[in-house]
């Protein structure tokens, strides 16, 4: 009996718990899948950055539009990945391709924070929360405040430089774009287009997310 019972201990002890939602070290499918899906973002805010773009006015919108944009492929990668680290190192790239097209040092560090941000939002509903990674796609996407924090920090000399390089006309029209009081409405569009684009995600594509088991 004693050698019996401690041969079903040690049978016990052998076995391996099944690892939290959210819980262990980020595997090969998971860095494809932020590839992927990296890529896929990167295009499609490059579109709705030149849809803002094409009417000036509606350069102040490119935050918003890149939310909205973007949904489908943030939601693709908290759903597939279920693990700490996912959203982070696709803010890293993000970052990454941003700071080598613009030479925006502001861009970069705002992706990175936002996507820290946004993987603890969803790490905190172990990425098997719908509502919580719609949440979280609304942090990821104040990365975008980035891009037009040179019209407020040191404003004049980045004025000058646009200047220089395309004229005194074109330098003046986008300063009238991004007067002061517009730098708070910047992160209310962020946020507010990356919900929309991450609740029209859950719409889109609800039964990969019911299959993937997100509630």
């Amino acid at each position: 009996m004693a050698h019996m019972a401690t041969h079903v201990s040690d049978a016990g002890a052998g076995e391996t718990k099944p690892q939290l939602p959210g819980s262990g070290k980020l595997q090969t499918r998971d860095y494809i899948t932020i590839g992927v899906y990296n890529v896929l973002y990167f295009v499609l805010i490059s579109v709705a950055a030149g849809v803002t773009h094409v009417i000036p006015v509606g350069m102040p919108l490119t935050g918003f539009a890149c939310g909205l944009f973007g949904g489908i492929p943030y939601m693709m990668v908290a759903a597939k990945s279920h693990r700490f680290g996912a959203i982070t190192i696709m803010g890293i790239l993000l970052a990454v391709l941003m700071g080598a097209m613009h030479g925006n040092y502001y861009t970069i560090a705002t992706a990175v924070a936002a996507s820290v941000g946004a993987d603890l939002i969803a790490w905190a509903g172990r990425y098997r929360s719908l509502n919580v990674n719609i949440i979280s796609a609304g942090v990821f996407n104040l990365w975008s405040i980035g891009m037009f924090l040179p019209f407020y920090i040191g404003r004049n000399d980045y004025l000058g430089a646009l200047t220089a390089k395309n004229g005194a006309q074109y330098s003046a029209g986008l300063a009238g774009l991004f007067p002061g009081w517009v730098l708070p409405a910047l992160p209310v569009l962020g946020v507010l287009g990356g919900v929309l684009g991450a609740w029209f995600a859950k719409l889109v594509i609800r039964k990969h997310f019911e299959k993937a088991g997100l509630v």
